[in-house]
């Protein structure tokens, strides 16, 4: 039960927002009480907090499969970006959590720096084996990828510039990956 509540939770939060969902929603959709939902969670916040929690320990299994994969490493680096979790999390939950649960947006800080670690050790390995360029400096491109990744959850920066954020990850990628100058 706990489980389909917070199905329902994920739903009601991608919808309405951290804040404009009610638990009375999820409550008449699951044709249970409030009291029911109570039994499970101690309030709507920790409601949002197990929301977080799903997403974030999901997306990390999803990274560590990805590690124990035999694609090559920009495979890897592609899966890690796109990994898969739990709930979707749509941009712009991701401002209402840095403005209105800061705890939550810790964690997902930790988990993007998590992530940006990993693609980094991948690039090491990559370098080792003679597979990216000797003459990139790998502190220089682990810092760019960092601040790249800030872009990617800009929703004011999305929103003005028409894109999506796989959109602006791919052209990140490219640019990365191919430069700028024409062959």
């Amino acid at each position: 039960m706990k489980e389909r509540i917070l199905d329902v939770a994920a739903e009601k939060i991608n919808s309405y927002g951290l804040k404009k969902f009610t638990v009375d929603e999820i409550a008449a959709e699951l044709k249970i009480s409030k009291k029911t939902i109570y039994k499970y969670f101690k309030s709507k916040d920790d409601m949002i907090l197990q929301y977080f929690e799903a997403i974030i320990s999901s997306d990390k299994e999803s990274v560590e499969k990805t590690l124990r994969s035999n694609s090559e490493f920009l495979e890897k680096i592609h899966q890690i970006v796109y990994s898969n979790h739990k709930y979707k999390l749509p941009i712009k939950l991701l401002n209402e959590a840095k403005l209105f649960y800061p705890e939550e947006w810790n964690e997902i800080e930790k988990l993007k720096k998590y992530k940006l670690n990993v693609i980094k050790k991948l690039l090491e390995e990559a370098a080792l084996e003679g597979k990216i360029n000797s003459e990139v400096n790998l502190s220089v491109l682990s810092k760019m990828l960092e601040k790249i990744s800030d872009t990617f959850v800009d929703y004011d920066f999305l929103i003005g510039n028409k894109l999506k954020t796989t959109e602006a990850i791919d052209e990140a990628f490219k640019i990365i990956l191919y430069g700028i100058l024409n062959k």
